[in-house]
């Protein structure tokens, strides 16, 4: 979790408004106005205030990848500094309250109407709260909900719906939606392949099992692309470990394919471990194995050490009669991949 503080917060840890124009340009990045993240630890001891809870282990430096990682990195940052933003303001409205109390109920009555609107985390800005994968970027913007508003803002968009009190939790003392509530929410609005990933991924920790799901979805009052959610749980497998695997099934799906059975596990006596697929088609004697983004630096740290070790799995199992296939990220967005593989299918039958 990466460290976000508002302007006040860092003016109470005795910055001035121009020591904190001087840390932008050093350990700390403008989320957006009044909120700041502290992307690493600096050599300036005057700046320990802002990064020592880095250093302590307690929060994470702000990691640039140089992919398209990084924009959901931006967007998490935006969603934490959201949070700290609605936290902030929910115990000034508590002070406020206290002192109103003691001032009459006509105070109280007035800052009561001068409070924002409820507001609820809803879809991918849900997903990043609950610590879901995003298989990649979608949208930019927060996601909130509202009851009876629905605008699109520079950064961020409301949806005018109500969501039922057992529809919402508190996390990070916010409201957002349920765990299951925002697995459907994304599942009616975006593609297969970011909804099974996140399903996929839930359903593999644990978190939750289909049957919740499928009781949250009865109790959905909009019934708007209901057949998309059913869709994607039924794509959805809790033995697939990365989001590239679950956009492999979602394609295997659209191109018609069946007999791909993930997570396959073969014992070997010439190397030091067993080996384990991403995909396994038994009848065509066809392994798929996904690179996802990073995955060779995975492991020992080193790609060149990851890159030897997968070079002799599959060795041995070509030596076995297996035929290997390897998608790398950028490929599971194009067709020619699938297409070799449908021609290897077809000369089976």
């Amino acid at each position: 979790m990466y460290k976000i503080m508002t302007t006040q917060q860092i003016i109470r840890l005795g910055f001035t408004h121009a020591d904190i124009r001087r840390a932008r340009s050093c350990c700390v990045r403008r989320l957006s106005r009044g909120v700041y993240s502290v992307r690493h630890v600096c050599s300036r001891e005057d700046h320990r205030p802002l990064w020592a809870s880095i250093d302590e282990g307690t929060h994470s430096e702000f990691t640039e990848h140089g992919d398209i990682r990084d924009q959901i990195e931006d967007l998490d940052a935006a969603v934490m500094a959201r949070c700290e933003v609605r936290f902030q303001k929910q115990g000034q409205q508590e002070r406020q309250a206290e002192s109103a109390t003691t001032a009459g109920a006509t105070a109280a009555t007035r800052m009561s109407s001068a409070s924002p609107p409820a507001e609820v985390f809803s879809h991918i800005s849900a997903a990043l709260i609950h610590g879901l994968p995003i298989a990649y970027p979608v949208t930019h913007q927060v996601e909130v909900v509202r009851p009876g508003v629905n605008r699109r803002f520079k950064s961020i968009h409301v949806r005018g719906v109500t969501i039922p009190r057992h529809h919402r939790q508190a996390v990070r003392g916010t409201e957002v939606t349920t765990l299951e509530r925002t697995l459907i929410d994304v599942a009616r609005t975006y593609n297969p392949d970011i909804s099974v990933s996140m399903l996929d991924n839930a359903l593999h920790r644990g978190l939750t099992t289909r049957e919740k799901i499928l009781a949250t979805l009865a109790q959905c009052l909009e019934t708007r692309n209901t057949k998309k959610v059913h869709l994607a749980l039924d794509l959805a497998d809790a033995r697939r470990e990365s989001p590239a695997e679950s956009i492999a099934a979602v394609r295997f799906f659209q191109h018609g394919f069946v007999g791909f059975v993930p997570q396959v596990e073969f014992d070997t006596a010439s190397l030091r471990s067993n080996i384990r697929v991403d995909f396994c088609h038994r009848a065509a004697r066809m392994i798929v194995e996904i690179d996802g983004l990073g995955k060779l630096y995975l492991g020992s740290g080193v790609p060149r050490d990851e890159l030897e070790r997968e070079r002799r799995r599959e060795q041995w199992l070509r030596d076995q009669g297996w035929r290997v296939i390897r998608i790398s990220w950028k490929e599971l967005f194009t067709e020619a991949k699938f297409e070799e593989i449908r021609r290897i299918l077809m000369g089976t039958r």
